[in-house]
């Protein structure tokens, strides 16, 4: 025979198992460095703990310093009909001391939060924007009633247009 008509041998097959445990060391090589990437970077338990505690303390001292209003219904004007608008509000105040103090004087925010919702078209507050503005305008009228607390911010937790 001469060597134009050798015969060629076949690669050999290479065993799946040799192919699996190759993939598979790469994975679990991955996967611990991503691992030790992970934990050399999260913050220590004793900060964990601390924002957990101080996040408590928050949320309690957010309760402590929000008063609820019983709902308001007032009409306002419409374009050919009498609309009615039914609000909640609560006020966020600036401490525990300032929402006594809003609690004292609740006739006086009643009545000016009713003035003012009287006053406005539907146009005024049927938008976000006019939503917004009217949660300024009332927090800064309600501040003006206030002597030493102050309304950081007014919710709505109801309202509805009809």
């Amino acid at each position: 025979m001469s060597e134009a008509e050798e015969p060629v041998e076949a690669p050999k097959a290479r065993s799946p198992w040799l192919l699996a445990f190759v993939v598979g060391l790469v994975g679990a090589a991955l996967g611990g460095g991503g691992a030790f990437v992970a934990i050399s970077k999260a913050p220590p338990a004793a900060a964990v703990a601390s924002e957990a505690t101080a996040n408590t303390e928050e949320k309690a001292n957010f309760s402590e310093r929000v008063h609820s209003l019983d709902p308001f219904v007032v009409n306002v004007s419409g374009e050919a009909y009498p609309r009615y608008v039914k609000v909640t509000l609560a006020f966020e105040m600036s401490s525990p001391e300032a929402k006594a103090e809003l609690e004292e004087r609740i006739a006086k925010v009643r009545d000016l939060t009713i003035l003012m919702l009287s006053a406005k078209r539907l146009s005024d507050i049927e938008n976000f924007e006019g939503k917004s503005l009217l949660k300024d305008d009332l927090r800064e009228r309600v501040n003006g009633i206030l002597e030493e607390g102050r309304v950081e911010s007014v919710l709505f937790t109801e309202f509805v247009v009809q």
